[in-house]
């Protein structure tokens, strides 16, 4: 019975871990991966990328790092008739499905006992981790979000819910946030540099522009609102959001690359059913995350005319979009085919 449990448990591990393929797609991984490749064709080091591939492997860390005993329920483990050598071995079995222990290992063979001291702390994290959810269960981070009041104001509560459940939304709060810092300890500190922190800040959340599988659910047909008006509360909360973020920083480029992002985005929010899972990083494609990304640094760096140019852009993609879901929600799909 220990091995069929462990078989079980060896193949939700795989598939958590599957989970995190989207992370190639996303639009902050891109750019990573795209300061990498420059420093590798200068022949020097990538430092530059070094601080983003911490802060990624920083927020990947917690979802990998829970327990695999977690997810068998606990009334099923305890009306299984295993006896307790079998449930220590089953124990000891699933700590070696964890994925933080793999990296402990690969780290110590990779560099010796030089990093024993801090392997052993990234696995006492793991550890302290994989007990948390159980004291703390009854805890989620979307209650935080109240309803708001209005015709769109619960469906806006909704959205912003959905992005305080996504990797992206974290990432961009820890770079807003490392920012802020910055410029309170620095006052002399380069304009030029909130700019382009704002920027990041974008590029970070833009991902979820592309995502919005869903928007054609039974749900919204039977709404007594316009299809623009349901695109409008998503891109309320994106861009509630984005302000938010760089509200510190440089407000009118983080506003100015948002809107640049949603519009960008609206195909494949409409048409490629592209669908964000909890506590992991939103998926695009890698197309329009590139035009996300190259048009919103254009327009971002073009000062108010740009910031103007990207919001004529969003409220454009807001009536095409609303045009588009309006023929879907009806029965008739973009390519006049029969709505799902």
């Amino acid at each position: 019975m220990v091995r069929a449990i462990l078989r079980a448990l060896a193949k939700a591990v795989r598939r958590d871990l599957a989970g995190f393929g989207p992370v190639r797609t996303n639009n902050f991984f891109l750019f990573v991966a795209l300061l990498i490749w420059g420093a590798a064709v200068s022949g020097v080091a990538p430092l530059a990328a070094y601080p983003f591939l911490a802060l990624l492997a920083l927020l990947l860390f917690f979802p990998i790092s829970s327990d695999p005993m977690e997810k068998i329920p606990r009334v099923r483990l305890g009306l299984w008739p295993l006896p307790p050598r079998s449930r220590l071995t089953l124990r000891l079995a699933a700590l070696a499905l964890s994925p933080v222990l793999w990296l402990v290992l690969g780290l110590l063979v990779r560099e010796g006992r030089s990093v024993l001291l801090p392997a052993g702390a990234v696995l006492a994290a793991a550890a302290v981790r994989a007990r948390a959810p159980r004291g703390a269960h009854r805890f989620a981070v979307g209650r935080i979000m109240p309803a708001l009041p209005g015709a769109i104001g619960l469906m806006v509560s909704n959205h912003l819910r959905e992005m305080l459940v996504l990797l992206d939304t974290w990432l961009a709060v820890a770079i807003a946030v490392i920012g802020m810092a910055w410029r309170l300890s620095s006052p002399d500190a380069d304009p030029a540099a909130w700019l382009v922190l704002a920027l990041l800040v974008g590029i970070a959340l833009s991902t979820q522009a592309q995502c919005g599988a869903g928007l054609d659910a039974t749900r919204y047909r039977v709404l007594p609102l316009a299809p623009w008006r349901i695109l409008l509360a998503r891109d309320t909360a994106y861009l509630a959001v984005q302000a938010l973020l760089t509200a510190p920083l440089d407000p009118r480029a983080g506003l100015a690359f948002g809107m640049t992002a949603l519009a960008v985005g609206r195909y494949p929010t409409l048409n490629a059913r592209l669908r964000a899972e909890r506590w992991r990083f939103a998926s695009g494609r890698v197309l329009f995350g590139a035009l996300q990304m190259i048009a919103g640094a254009i327009l971002v760096f073009a000062g108010w005319a740009g910031a103007a140019a990207a919001a004529a852009l969003w409220l454009g993609s807001l009536g095409w979009g609303g045009s588009v879901l309006a023929q879907r929600l009806h029965g008739v799909d973009a390519h006049r085919a029969p709505g799902g």
